[in-house]
């Protein structure tokens, strides 16, 4: 079955990346691309060892929410093992493997001191931040993250300090700023938590327009069946139909989604893609140019727990790349999704 992101994400055409393995050692969102690949993509040793808080810690200071402020402690050496520390409790779930974790942070470069980018709007809260969604337990996450996060509560800050082992291993990521013996550190801000398998609730009403494609199947109940209507021409702009009306805030631009899709080919009847059959929640940047422009335009404006119908003419969506090949769409095809918002975060 064909990758979320390959199908959905303009970036990800040329290089796939299973579901949410945003954060892996290929890609941080707001670092230059090699880091923010990079942390999703870690090494994928198992964690060395953990400690609640020995030797001297990098200080941090700044709220829960905004970008941390770090101070490594004066000529003191890095810690050889993994150690993590619970800097603010949250009061939410506890975090389980499988689960798909929402986290804002701030890395360091314990090397030189140098801080390697954060997720945190840049404008004082005018633009959202930006958190990256990661699967705990993925062995594409990197350790250190996966170490740090299982069993972590939604609402806590976490530092983690994390040598080579346990972040980029003996390869670093030159392009990324790290070294091959570079120590790491991470302050980890949880602001979500979701099943895989999470989806929205409600019930379908009755579709307006026999000329659009049917849809059937409930949230909760799989992968949506869609119908494309017999004998009729696609639309030639872009259709964006709310089919259960969720009662969450409105979906604005730069918010990061968490959602469940599923596309058919409206030429050929074929069920491309979906996040239902794989299991698997994807989450993606909104209205930023991240995805296709018809989920872009399509999206933008709804609301969370909303179930949307978007019809994307070969324009607003693979037409000017020349087509997906490798998932049978072709130039000129039309491309329907049916896309259940879960968050935005």
């Amino acid at each position: 079955m064909l990758d979320e992101r390959r199908m959905i994400s303009q970036r990800a055409r040329s290089t796939a990346h299973r579901g949410t393995a945003a954060l892996t050692k290929a890609a941080l969102s707001v670092l230059p691309l090699a880091l923010a690949g990079a942390l999703a993509a870690g090494c994928s040793s198992s964690p060395s060892s953990t400690q609640a808080s020995g030797g001297a810690f990098p200080q941090v200071s700044g709220p829960v929410g905004q970008k941390a402020a770090i101070t490594l402690p004066s000529g003191t050496a890095a810690p050889a093992k993994l150690e993590t520390k619970t800097l603010v409790q949250g009061s939410g779930a506890a975090l389980a493997n499988g689960q798909l974790a929402a986290v804002n942070y701030t890395v360091l470069n314990w090397t030189g001191a140098k801080e390697l980018g954060n997720t945190y709007s840049t404008d004082g809260g005018k633009t959202p931040n930006q958190p990256q969604v990661v699967t705990l337990g993925s062995n594409s996450l990197l350790p250190a993250w996966n170490t740090a996060l299982t069993g972590a509560r939604i609402g806590s800050r976490i530092e983690v300090v994390a040598p080579p082992a346990d972040a980029f291993g003996s390869q670093g990521n030159a392009q990324a700023g790290v070294g091959p013996t570079d120590d790491l550190v991470f302050v980890l801000d949880v602001v979500g938590g979701y099943q895989p398998t999470a989806d929205i609730t409600g019930k379908q009403s009755g579709q307006a327009g026999a000329a659009l494609p049917k849809v059937t199947g409930d949230p909760g109940s799989g992968n949506p069946q869609v119908t494309i209507p017999s004998g009729t021409k696609p639309p030639a702009s872009l259709v964006s139909d709310t089919l259960i009306h969720g009662s969450g805030e409105t979906v604005q631009s730069g918010r990061t989604l968490v959602m469940q899709y599923t596309g058919v080919d409206w030429n050929t009847g074929k069920n491309f893609d979906s996040s239902f059959t794989h299991k698997q929640a994807f989450s993606t940047v909104i209205g930023a140019g991240k995805v296709i422009k018809g989920w872009d335009q399509g999206l933008v404006g709804k609301h969370v727990g909303d179930r949307v119908l978007l019809v994307i003419p070969p324009a607003l969506g693979y037409g000017p790349s020349g087509g997906q090949a490798d998932a049978g769409i072709g130039a000129n095809d039309t491309l329907v999704f049916v896309v259940d918002i879960i968050d935005a975060l």
